[in-house]
């Protein structure tokens, strides 16, 4: 079996494939599922360069990914025939899901044992040429949404602004915060992905060809937004401070993601937790099902290309999600 791995933090060339990793063995509450497709997140590489909180009690060597799509193969002692049919997680069923935040193990590999609460079945109509979008959707997904419903509490009528409105999670906060009732929602990206943000429902500010914040100072009559929900946070996060209402809330990713500059100013500030859950993930499946969640997939690489993935997640202009094709 053919598993990604490193054996120390640092750059994109730590990750090694091992062309003959042993193959897991499931817990008694776990799935075996073959991998079809690995979706690429920014959490990847900072857990491989040491930067991540997760990286803290890491033992080394580690596997490397966090969400997938694939197809049960297997399940443990405690997941009968019965039990893994009323999950809807029967041997030959299609999954999608992510590794729940206490469990380090990585997923790009060609066979992983997964809890069987952290999988969703894969709608039967969806193509298999499909799949990729699949396999980038759960932490995107399961991000936007402690975003939108745990961390913003988005009220209708409020205005919004995204930064990263084309990126993976970004295509995501845009129509989850249409569906709060959110009355006007602006997003900063490139000028090349404007129109993409338009699909999406927002009104693009490209931040390459003019200055994004001036332009949201003269769109909101220099009254600012009620919400910022921020997916770049080092080049954004402070300048956005100036450009929320009294009383407003700025949502930020990273986990590390220092708060002290909006406290100091007032500013409520607060980074959102994943919540995993069957539950969060079928209403991905809803949204998808019901044309809402538009997400896309921009490059599909093979597995033997992990460093020049990694590299492409770090340049930081990734549209949509980068997944990695997991079978040879």
């Amino acid at each position: 079996m053919r598993e990604i791995r490193f054996d120390r933090f640092g750059g994109p060339e730590v990750l090694s494939l091992i062309p003959d990793a042993p193959m897991p063995e499931p817990g008694p509450d776990e799935v075996l599922v073959e991998v079809a497709f690995v979706g690429l997140n920014p959490l990847d590489y900072k857990i491989r360069d040491g930067s991540s909180g997760m990286s803290r009690d890491l033992q080394l060597p580690a596997g490397t990914g966090r969400e997938m799509a694939g197809t049960v193969i297997g399940a443990g002692a405690g997941l009968d025939e019965a039990e893994l049919g009323s999950r809807g997680l029967s041997v030959g069923t299609r999954v999608f899901g992510m590794r729940a935040p206490g469990d380090p193990r990585g997923v790009a590999a060609e066979v992983i044992a997964i809890g069987a609460d952290d999988l969703a079945p894969i709608p039967g109509e969806i193509s298999d040429e499909d799949l990729p979008r699949w396999a980038g959707l759960a932490l995107a997904g399961l991000t936007a949404i402690a975003v939108i419903d745990d961390s913003a509490a988005i009220a209708p009528g409020q205005t919004v602004l995204v930064h990263g409105g084309s990126g993976g999670v970004g295509q995501l906060l845009i129509p989850m915060a249409i569906e709060a009732g959110a009355a006007q929602v602006w997003a900063t990206g490139r000028a090349d992905n404007a129109e993409r943000i338009r699909e999406l429902g927002a009104v693009p500010i490209p931040y390459d060809t003019g200055n994004w914040q001036e332009e949201i100072h003269r769109l909101t009559d220099g009254r600012g937004v009620d919400v910022v929900l921020d997916t770049h946070y080092h080049s954004t996060f402070v300048p956005s401070l100036d450009h929320v209402t009294e009383g407003g809330l700025v949502v930020t990713l990273p986990t590390l993601a220092d708060l002290t500059p909006a406290h100091e100013r007032g500013v409520e500030a607060t980074v959102p937790r994943i919540k995993p859950g069957r539950d969060r993930l079928d209403r991905l499946v809803q949204g998808i099902r019901a044309g809402r969640y538009l997400l896309e997939v921009s490059q599909v690489l093979p597995l033997d290309e992990i460093a020049r993935a990694h590299s492409l997640l770090e340049d930081g202009h990734t549209r949509g999600k980068l997944v990695l094709a997991a079978q040879s």
